[in-house]
């Protein structure tokens, strides 16, 4: 445990919580999580609940889908503080391997194919008329329940928002020396960043749904791709490896 946290010296402001560094690194992650990250299914469908539904049923989606991110963070956290607390080797060999998930979700964002806006559209046609279904054949159910349910459940089986969640809480949970409580405020931050913007979104679907469209969200997928494998490879070669 004590060579593992010799090893986290290296950034003692971005540690302590109540430092300029601990929360500018955690809004800015939540900052790069909602406009960069969420760009796959559940946005789509929040600016589709927002525009069709209204802020309030998207309101409740976005609930949803902060939840199911929390349930995973905390899972990953629990997982995370018990090989941090390891030796020296596994714990380096835990940043490597978390640094090769990132690296190659970067990977898999850059080279991510994204329809065209005329596919995205009949999607988007086709998702409206399946809430329409679900709405009519449970009426005796209240509508927020069924638009929470969605959120919640969107990413759960989605392989790479685990690895996601994985590689960033193992990361962060190293650069904290397996400090459960700092981890978990870290993230609370970041969380409640991205829950915020989520909102934001969910306000001004109609804006977003003009300007993201099937070229620009390609740009991005670059740009994040570019810049997660960067991260990857930084925490591969220089805090993994070089600390071997």
């Amino acid at each position: 445990m004590n060579e593992s946290a010799n090893i986290l010296n290296n950034m003692p402001e971005f540690t302590k919580i109540g430092s300029f560094g601990f929360f500018f690194w955690a809004i800015l992650i939540g900052v790069f999580l909602s406009v960069f990250i969420n760009m796959g299914p559940s946005f789509i469908t929040l600016l589709q609940t927002s525009i069709h539904r209204g802020f309030r049923s998207a309101f409740w989606f976005a609930l949803g889908v902060f939840l199911n991110d929390v349930m995973i963070i905390a899972l990953c956290i629990l997982t995370s503080i018990e090989v941090v607390m390891r030796s020296h080797q596994e714990f380096s060999l835990f940043i490597i391997a978390a640094g090769i998930i990132l690296f190659l979700f970067g990977l898999f964002t850059f080279f991510r194919k994204v329809k065209n806006d005329e596919t995205l559209q009949a999607e988007e046609n086709k998702r409206v008329a399946e809430t329409d279904k679900v709405l009519k054949e449970k009426q005796d159910t209240p509508s927020w329940i069924i638009f929470f349910g969605k959120g919640f459940l969107i990413n759960i089986l989605n392989p790479f928002v685990w690895f996601f969640w994985f590689s960033s809480v193992a990361i962060v949970a190293a650069n904290m020396g397996g400090n459960k409580i700092t981890t978990m405020v870290f993230f609370a931050i970041i969380m409640g960043t991205s829950l915020g913007l989520e909102l934001l979104k969910a306000w001004g679907a109609a804006s977003l749904k003009r300007f993201f469209n099937a070229k620009r969200i390609r740009i991005m997928n670059k740009i994040v791709g570019v810049v997660l494998m960067l991260f990857g490879l930084y925490f591969i070669v220089i805090r993994g490896i070089l600390n071997f």
